[in-house]
């Protein structure tokens, strides 16, 4: 996807300024001078990043970056306005999620074309995280029926409780090969002993819920600090034996 932009301001001089100053920049851009306009564009056309003032007719910039989030979240939203208040930028950086925030003073070739581009650089950070998400979800749904065929399979055969135990570690691995790599060395030996000592449970029948808990909580107790960094892998590994 084109770098491409959404500039909303009522005020047309700022808006012309923008375009001109833009202009020797290789991005797409649609400007528009109320909030409603400024809505049919978004329904129109993707956008990676959107700058927009407060003060709009029709739709304020409050409501237009409520709408944003609502339903285009991935478009990463920065906000050029003529005043703000305390209260009112708390509301911006806490709910709206607002990327930047500058006043009328500000640059447009300088410190909001660098923030432009920041936040075309994060709009395209998100996708890949999403698509790797997709790409995972995928592999579970893909996986799911051959992992219901080998726990119905899997009786006293020592062979097929062998292609079970692979089954399962490569299931896991979906989950943590993304995360693995970013954990210190004490936490990968910790995980490594977890999904060793998990995969022998499924296998014999003593994956009760209260027991897999406890196995859960052991690990995070000898991680330190609540095991924070492993709980996306954990949380991961949980969703896979939900399919079992």
């Amino acid at each position: 996807m084109e770098n491409n932009l959404l500039f909303v301001n009522q005020n047309h001089d700022i808006i012309r300024q923008f375009l001109a100053v833009m202009r020797e920049y290789h991005f797409a851009i649609d400007t528009a001078d109320n909030g409603q306009d400024a809505v049919a564009f978004l329904k129109r056309r993707k956008y990676k990043v959107m700058v927009t003032g407060m003060d709009l007719t029709k739709i304020d910039g409050s409501k237009l970056i409520a709408y944003l989030n609502k339903f285009y979240p991935q478009t990463v939203c920065i906000v050029y306005t003529r005043r703000l208040e305390l209260a009112h930028l708390k509301l911006l950086v806490n709910e709206r999620r607002v990327f930047r925030i500058f006043q009328n003073t500000a640059d447009f070739g300088g410190e909001i074309y660098s923030a432009i581009m920041a936040a075309f650089e994060h709009y395209d950070i998100q996708q890949k995280d999403l698509q790797k998400r997709q790409i995972l979800e995928q592999k579970l749904k893909n996986g799911q029926k051959s992992l219901r065929a080998l726990k119905l399979a899997v009786m006293d055969d020592k062979s097929e409780q062998e292609e079970m135990a692979v089954f399962l570690h490569a299931l896991f691995r979906v989950y943590a090969r993304n995360i693995k790599v970013l954990l210190p060395r004490r936490e990968r030996q910790l995980l490594f002993a977890y999904e060793t000592e998990l995969i022998s449970r499924l296998l014999d029948g003593s994956a009760r819920p209260e027991n897999l808990q406890a196995m859960k909580q052991k690990l995070y107790q000898e991680c330190g600090n609540e095991g924070s960094s492993l709980v996306p892998v954990i949380e991961g590994i949980e969703q896979a034996l939900d399919m079992i």
